[in-house]
């Protein structure tokens, strides 16, 4: 039950009478009015004892309402056998007070709590001294008990199964730390001073860094690992709008201290580190110590087997050595060659052992492949843009031309299986790939075949001008 509203020194005198509300008229000498010291709508204890029916009494729990009337809310003794009394008009006081009963249910329950009391005292006294009693320690061992109340009596904890800070200052825990999922702005395990930054669980079976409130990094429940992506979708991915790596080390190669080392299933091993003798940067096969990829002085050198394959300086590309490398293949040709300027052909007399003019047969086989020169289409052009959007180039058939020096004698018919034979302009190369197949093709140096035609012209016009 609520406690009923008291106040001090309220008292009014009243002239109506019935059972219903009363209203009061005026302060007694000496008290005060209900409207100043009453809240409307508030219970309090009250008693109304009549002076012009000095026989007429009533004690209960009433309110002052709205207009400022006693309401008589329920009744607790009266001189109509502790029912509501029917007042007789006339002169009558209204107070303030507190009722017997209200002081009888206090002491009731002043006596139960002090029974209480009593009784768990005696149960302390009997099972856990005073902690008074007992020395101070800064830090716990794993042996120590802590005794706590469970349900109606006692129990001793090891404080082994709680987070204790043992004589190290180490705060340890006896089982499994188990803590909220978190977020990236409040992770669940975080720092002093530092509660946006730590660990979280944004999902099932996932786990998540967080740095100054964002998500830095997230490991996926199948093990993937995003380092600015939240959804990896590869062992290690890596979303950044700066650089994404920098391995640095101080470590020579073949020290056994490399910025980076990596092997196959098969044990075949490789780092990414630098050369002892020039800082040079590499990406070796630590097997057999070969580099693949390497920095020498100003350029990026590229090595296959142990050899140099390429190399890429600030003014050009060039082969691994001289003279020792293709570019392409028959198989894997280049589409284009964008160039400033035409290609260099070494034609240094010092590195040529001359043979001089053309044979009558070369002569001949000459006359016979200008005839062969007209325009084509290529079959994959026609196939990407249709016949009449594919263009027109202007050259040779190499096979037509092949069978030209074959019937003059000058070499083998295309026809047969192409063998090696003298002139340069005519080439044939033929590959295999790794299931077995493979394929060939026929090719001609059109700079040479010009040049053999050109002579040929030449020739003829000088005969023709001589008469001959």
């Amino acid at each position: 039950m609520p406690t009923p509203f008291f106040a001090d020194m309220v008292r009014e005198t009243c002239q109506d009478g019935g059972p219903g509300p009363l209203t009061p008229t005026g302060a007694v000498p000496g008290h005060r009015r209900f409207a100043g010291a009453v809240p409307a709508g508030v219970s309090f204890h009250y008693a109304v004892a009549g002076i012009a029916q000095s026989a007429q009494w009533e004690t209960g729990l009433g309110h002052i309402d709205a207009s400022g009337r006693l309401v008589r809310d329920s009744v607790s003794a009266s001189s109509a056998g502790n029912a509501p009394v029917d007042f007789a008009p006339g002169l009558k006081t209204i107070a303030l007070t507190v009722g017997a009963d209200w002081y009888i249910a206090r002491d009731t329950e002043r006596a139960a709590l002090e029974g209480e009391v009593a009784a768990l005292a005696g149960a302390v006294d009997g099972k856990q001294p005073l902690s008074t009693a007992h020395a101070e320690v800064a830090a716990g061992a794993a042996g120590d008990l802590v005794t706590v109340r469970r349900s109606g009596g006692w129990v001793n904890v090891p404080l082994a199964t709680l987070p204790f800070r043992d004589g190290a200052g180490l705060h340890l825990f006896g089982g499994v730390l188990s803590v909220p999922g978190g977020s990236a702005a409040a992770p669940a395990i975080s720092f002093t001073g530092d509660l946006d930054t730590g660990v979280f669980r944004p999902g099932s079976n996932t786990l998540a860094l967080t740095a100054g409130g964002a998500e830095r990094m997230r490991i996926a429940p199948d093990g993937r690992v995003g380092i600015g992506r939240s959804d990896p979708v590869a062992p290690l991915h890596v979303k950044s709008s700066a650089e994404i790596l920098r391995l640095e080390t101080t470590a020579a190669r073949g020290s056994g201290s490399n910025s980076l080392a990596f092997a196959d299933p098969a044990g075949r091993k490789g780092y990414v580190g630098y050369g002892a003798a020039d800082d040079r940067f590499e990406i070796v096969n630590e097997m057999t110590g070969n580099a693949f990829i390497s920095t020498g002085g100003p350029s990026w050198q590229f090595w296959v087997a142990g050899a140099l394959s390429c190399a890429v300086t600030g003014s050009d590309i060039r082969p691994g050595s001289d003279n020792g490398k293709s570019l392409g293949n028959a198989s894997n040709r280049w589409s284009v060659v964008y160039s400033a300027s035409g290609t260099i052909n070494t034609s240094d007399a010092g590195e040529k052992r001359w043979r001089g003019a053309m044979t009558a047969g070369e002569l001949a086989a000459a006359r016979r492949i200008v005839a062969e020169l007209g325009f084509y289409q290529w079959n994959d052009a026609i196939a990407a843009k249709g016949e009449d959007g594919a263009r027109y180039h202007f050259g040779v058939r190499a096979q037509a031309v092949w069978d030209i020096m074959a019937d003059e004698g000058l070499c083998d018919p295309s026809s047969a299986a192409p063998c090696d034979q003298r002139y340069a302009f005519l080439c044939h190369d033929a590959w295999s790939d790794e299931s077995g197949a493979g394929g060939s093709r026929f090719g001609i140096r059109p700079d040479q075949l010009a040049l053999f035609l050109i002579a040929a012209q030449e020739t003829r016009i000088a005969m023709l001008e001589g008469g001959a």
